[in-house]
């Protein structure tokens, strides 16, 4: 009898998935004890030890934190919240809201830079976060790499931003040649920005690999998805674009140089997919441009010769 029950104790526990995600919580303010182990003891989300925690246990496992309802505002009014040197090659980390947890830009207060910063990061995921509020802020949710660092493979799912008429840069973008694997999925963006240098995705200065998949863009007062300075292998598929009558007509999606500099130090990539998109009400979908000098070395200026291929061509 003893045998047996060794037996089934060694065949019961080898089938107990080792790698299930440990499950944290947070909330706009901490709750009972702020540990995070369960919803009635959510951790402060700004709470910098509770993410040391969460970095601890990445080593070991997946872990989930789960953004409760409500609005995490002081994201904006004390600091943002920066996910920075976190993440596992293979262990995800899941930050997952609800329908109901609101990131608020509020008016009445000084220009912000950022809501959410993601960098030098990894493998992580943001599920059902919701931005909105017309407050000053140059991005509700930035992924970039400092020198020598890189962020990588990271998955943005179900997510909204929503009439936020203070963005002055991006409503989200990534940034820096150490950004890669970036995915944008199922997103919804709908009236954006305060004049023609706000975008709903603004992704530059060498990030690569930014894919943009089944989302939605209504109403933005500048381009809508920008790929600036060889932001190479960029994707927008599966996607819908729509300028309503009250909104400036600007490029759908623009892969624009801004070379103020001779020589100009800005150059474009070389691979872009946009395929299966529904463009609506707008002067140019998809717009190439470049302003000021050339680079050294490249001409893009067009020959006469290309210039007639270009608007005589088939």
């Amino acid at each position: 009898m003893k045998v047996l029950f060794i037996f089934l104790t060694l065949f019961i526990g080898s089938y107990i998935d080792v790698n299930a995600a440990m499950i944290k919580y947070v909330a706009p303010v901490a709750s009972g004890d702020g540990s995070g182990k369960s919803a009635a003891h959510a951790a402060d989300f700004l709470n910098d030890k509770f993410w040391s925690g969460v970095q601890t246990a990445l080593k070991k496992q997946p872990v989930t934190v789960k953004f409760l309802g409500g609005d995490y505002l002081r994201a904006y009014t004390v600091k943002p919240l920066v996910i920075e040197k976190m993440g596992h090659p293979k262990n995800l980390l899941l930050l997952e809201g609800t329908q109901n947890t609101l990131f608020t830009a509020p008016t009445g207060h000084s220009k912000k830079s950022v809501l959410i910063d993601l960098k030098d990061a990894e493998n992580i995921q943001i599920k059902n976060f919701h931005f909105t509020g017309d407050g000053s802020l140059g991005y509700a949710l930035r992924i970039t790499s400092t020198s020598k660092h890189t962020t990588k493979n990271i998955l943005i799912e179900d997510c909204t931003w929503l009439d936020m008429r203070g963005i002055i840069y991006g409503a989200t973008g990534a940034h820096q040649k150490g950004t890669s694997n970036i995915t944008y999925r199922n997103c919804t963006f709908k009236r954006v920005g305060v004049d023609s240098h706000s975008h709903f995705m603004y992704h530059s200065y060498h990030a690569s690999n930014i894919q943009v998949l089944n989302c939605h863009f209504e109403d933005c007062t500048g381009d809508y998805v920008r790929f600036r300075s060889n932001c190479d292998y960029g994707t927008v598929k599966g996607s819908t674009f729509v300028r309503n009558p009250d909104f400036p007509v600007y490029p759908f999606i623009s892969v624009p140089l801004f070379n103020n500099i001779d020589p100009g130090d800005e150059t474009f990539a070389t691979n872009y997919t946009f395929t299966g998109n529904s463009f609506k009400n707008t002067k140019n979908a998809i717009a190439f441009h470049h302003y000021g000098f050339d680079p050294a070395g490249l001409n893009y200026l067009l020959t006469e010769s290309e210039g007639e291929l270009l608007t005589k061509g088939t």
